[in-house]
């Protein structure tokens, strides 16, 4: 029954408005339907449907005015819904006489209580759970009166603007039965735990949406579950007494979503919580062995969902604990590529079974950082969440070394194709969810043939599917095996290029498929020739100098001119038509005005009337010293890089010095190939313009041509 009871409970809860603040505004504090199931055959009972009724509820709520008392329904029911109608003043004893004595649960939500007489209950030897939520003229004054009740198990006081509880509210019913105080959704702003000792039997307490700021911890040895979402507070609860003795030493399940927590400190004493939330706080950085195993010897059920502001930081064994088995993590905006994401975070958790990353962002995680994330689990999880996750693709080895994962969801992400074969290894799996990606198509070989008799629930609806010939098999394992598809959001397999048509229901005859199968091989073949051919040809246009001196190399034959063979011209120079100033107005006179060198340029030395590529090859042949005068122009020249290409042939050959110089400067993105490895094994003398550059510039190329 109190399992029962706090389910319905939360489901009134669910309706609650989320205003609902300290101020004289009225509350509202549930939806007008009600919150319990009604199970078929549902009847009505009294008047004209003031009660509906089944075997075990008697609905008369939201009559709002119209009843005003306890009908007499001549009939047995455990639950007796009277929440939402005008029951304003319960001021005489008898008020539930026409109430079935099997009675368990009485709703009083939102009547505008003012007044409950003591002894109300009296005759209710069954009764076991009390809502009196939405009136908010009930106070902690009419608390003892209820608690007298002697079977009273559950009491929700939620909604009615409780401030913070008295020091005496609860002294003088050491004898209570309860096991539930729900308190909820009330003003409670500064409280000491205190208060509730006299409570010995509670096990669970809800203080869920209050304003509570400052709380004073107690020695609670009966607490199971504490529930402290959506307050105030700043820090973590105290937990440990002197000498490091639990003040919860029986509690199992605690609640602290939607606070300020920005971190747990030492020292932390919870040996029994199972179940630990944090979600909605504002934790900055997960720190190392934040929730590691001498602080929660046996939390089993983790959660951090959605922290309000952005995480800067996941160190490594942040949860450090061999005991949780299952990990939510979600809706933390994570980018698990980054290096604040560190790839050892699960660290020491090697009993994870469950795990929940959606909400994160997985789009550039690589294989290494994936396995290495869930190397401490690889052999105990069972179940994988991956949804919305921002992932666009799936790489063949991705979930290699999953072997025990029965369930793997992959929702609502931007998967435009699924690896063949991809799935096929993780052993036991039989539940599969894609549904809502980008995916066009699933052929025969996207999933072996034993995944596929081993898979029960499939969903792979609210994609996009392509629907032609390479669809059919699809539609035919679909058609074959209905039962083990699913679409959780109602949307199918839908056709995206064909309008209104389902992947069951597209149609094609299957003839047209294999002509079209035919057509396309010979495509391919005549595409794979052509794009070879034009392949030969970029490639050939590309180096076409580079063949034009092979062939010429091959072709003419020459002799090798040894080193103490006398030489016509000392220096052949390289240069571009536009350079041609700076080598006749500077080069030039100094070389040979002032050095007595003797030089080798084209528009001098070259004889008319022979091939170029002839007359390049013997005046370097002639030439004892090989000067190069890079720039913009040179890059450019055709000729120029012919030149360059034979130079670096004869200065191998011949170990002969090449000497670069830089005229002008020139970007590498302007390069060609052989002028960039020139650059990277040759040192240059670059050309500047002022006296002191231009006495260092000949200075250094006297000394290159001297040696």
């Amino acid at each position: 029954m109190d399992i029962l009871f706090v389910a319905l409970l939360s489901a009134v809860l669910v309706f609650k408005s989320a205003e609902t603040k300290c101020d004289d505004q009225p509350l509202i504090c549930w939806h007008t339907d009600s919150p319990f199931p009604l199970t078929p055959p549902v009847e009505s009972c009294y008047g004209e449907g003031l009660c509906k009724c089944t075997n075990e509820t008697a609905d008369c709520s939201s009559s709002f005015g119209n009843l005003t008392f306890v009908p007499n329904l001549n009939r047995s029911y455990q639950y007796l819904n009277l929440s939402n109608n005008n029951l304003t003043n319960i001021s005489h004893r008898h008020f539930f006489a026409n109430a079935s004595k099997d009675v368990r649960v009485i709703d009083l939500y939102n009547n505008g209580l003012t007044f409950i007489a003591e002894g109300v209950f009296k005759g209710l030897e069954k009764l076991g759970s009390l809502l009196l939520g939405g009136s908010n003229l009930l106070g902690y004054k009419d608390i003892p009166s209820l608690l007298v009740i002697p079977s009273l198990r559950n009491l929700s006081m939620s909604c009615l603007k409780l401030g913070d509880v008295p020091e005496d509210t609860f002294l003088g019913v050491t004898h209570s039965q309860l096991r539930y105080l729900d308190l909820s959704w009330n003003c409670i702003g500064s409280l000491n735990m205190s208060v509730f000792k006299p409570l010995r039997k509670l096990k669970t307490i809800s203080l869920w949406r209050n304003e509570i700021y400052e709380l004073a911890t107690a020695h609670m040895p009966s607490w199971e579950t504490l529930d402290l979402p959506t307050n105030r507070l700043y820090d973590f609860p105290r937990t440990c007494a002197d000498y490091n003795t639990s003040l919860f030493p029986n509690l199992k399940a605690l609640s602290l979503d939607q606070n300020m927590i920005h971190g747990i400190d030492d020292p932390v004493c919870l040996p029994k919580v199972k179940v630990l939330s944090v979600s909605y706080n504002h934790f900055l950085y997960f720190r190392t062995n934040t929730f590691r195993t001498d602080r929660f010897p046996n939390l089993q059920i983790f959660q951090i969902m959605q922290m309000e502001n952005k995480i800067y930081g996941v160190s490594p064994f942040f949860i450090n604990n061999s005991a949780v088995a299952q990990i939510t993590f979600v809706l933390n905006n994570i980018d698990f590529s980054m290096d604040y994401a560190h790839p050892d975070m699960f660290g020491g958790c090697t009993g994870v079974t469950f795990l929940n990353l959606r909400g994160n962002t997985f789009q550039y995680v690589t294989d290494d950082k994936f396995h290495r994330l869930l190397k401490p689990m690889e052999r105990s999880l069972n179940i994988l969440s991956l949804s919305g996750t921002q992932l666009t693709h799936i790489s063949p080895n991705m979930f290699s070394r999953l072997k025990h994962i029965t369930e793997l969801y992959l929702y609502e992400n931007s998967l435009f194709s699924i690896p063949d074969g991809v799935f096929d290894n993780i052993g036991p799996m039989w539940k599969l969810i894609l549904d809502d990606n980008m995916i066009e198509t699933i052929s025969e070989t996207t999933f072996g043939v034993e995944l596929r008799s081993r898979l029960k629930d499939v969903n792979l609806g609210g994609n996009p599917y392509h629907c032609s010939c390479e669809i059919l098999w699809f539609q035919q394992w679909m058609r074959s095996n209905p039962t083990i598809f699913r679409d959780f959001h109602t949307r199918g397999y839908r056709c995206a290029n064909v309008r209104n048509v389902t992947v069951p229901d597209f149609v094609l005859n299957p003839q047209a498929c294999i002509l079209g199968s035919n057509a396309a091989s010979l495509t391919i073949a005549i595409s794979c020739v052509l794009l070879f051919f034009l392949i030969l040809f970029i490639v050939y246009f590309r180096f076409r100098w580079h063949a034009r001196l092979c062939l010429y190399e091959v072709c003419r034959s020459r002799r090798r001119r040894s080193r103490t063979r006398r030489f016509k011209y000392d220096v052949f120079v390289s240069y571009a038509e536009e350079d041609v100033n700076w080598v006749l107005d500077e080069l030039l006179p100094v070389l040979e005005g002032e050095l007595g060198l003797r030089l080798c340029i084209h528009q001098r030395d070259f004889l008319p009337g022979k091939q170029i590529v002839d007359n390049i090859a013997d005046c370097v042949t002639d030439s004892e010293r090989v000067v190069l005068v890079f720039s913009p122009h040179f890059a450019r020249s055709q000729w120029c890089q012919f030149e360059l290409k034979y130079c670096q042939s004869f200065v191998m050959e011949r170990d002969d010095v090449m000497v670069l110089v830089a005229l002008q400067e020139t970007q590498s993105r302007d390069m060609t190939g052989a002028m960039l490895a020139v650059l990277q094994t040759t040192t240059y003398i670059e050309w500047e313009d002022g006296q002191d550059a231009r006495q260092s510039f000949w200075a250094r190329l006297r000394l290159a041509l001297d040696e």
